[in-house]
């Protein structure tokens, strides 16, 4: 197969008001079935499948180039997606992962984690849903693009002790110390299209919104 640089994943969660067209999609669980009932065949599909009945869990399966089923609760589905595609794709260097908010935090928080998962540290993955995108920024210079509609621009840390610097953002920053017991770099905005540079001493999370 050719090489393939990114792959979109369908999750079980909360699915967009409209599946992005053009995309090679990996359906997980439930993700791959909405897939499939949206007439997408995912080229892989994967998961314990727990959350669709036998007969369509074998809908899914004929209807899939590739089909992993997991046998253990060891890793999340989203997890064992993941590795299933870098496997099967070892060029990839962008996953964007749809489906993973929704009703379920505990599910939302184990896909969170996942972004700053050193196994992964050489992919970009994206959680994006119909109001957000989140995604990491690692130690060093970064550099993030405006996006249509999302206005919005926040940052979190995840390891105490974090410095960032912001350039071309509404609200600029000179070696900002972060909290991790109170927010204190969220609801920044983009600004005369400009893109906004992050220089951090740690890895942290980056979320674009919209309202």
């Amino acid at each position: 197969m050719k090489n393939i640089y990114e792959v979109s994943v369908m999750l079980g969660g909360s699915f967009p008001k409209k599946i992005p067209k053009g995309k090679l999609w990996c359906g997980v669980d439930k993700g791959a079935l909405y897939l499939i009932e949206n007439n997408i065949n995912p080229i892989l599909s994967c998961g314990d499948f727990d959350s669709v009945e036998e007969k369509e869990k074998i809908q899914i399966k004929n209807n899939s180039q590739y089909f992993f089923e997991k046998h253990s609760q060891y890793l999340t589905d989203t997890d064992f997606s993941l590795r299933c595609i870098i496997k099967l794709f070892p060029s990839v260097k962008e996953i964007n992962i749809y489906g993973a908010t929704g009703n379920r935090l505990d599910h939302f928080f184990g896909n969170i984690l996942l972004l700053n998962n050193n196994q992964y540290r050489n992919i970009v993955l994206k959680i994006i849903d119909d109001n957000n995108i989140i995604t990491l920024a690692q130690k060093g210079k970064n550099i993030f693009i405006p996006k249509n509609d999302f206005k919005y621009f926040s940052i979190v840390p995840i390891y105490e002790n974090t410095v960032i610097t912001i350039k071309n953002a509404k609200y600029e920053a000179e070696d900002l110390k972060l909290t991790s017991h109170r927010p204190n770099a969220t609801s920044n905005e983009f600004t005369d299209n400009k893109n906004i540079e992050i220089n951090t001493n740690k890895n942290i999370l980056v979320i674009y919104s919209r309202d």
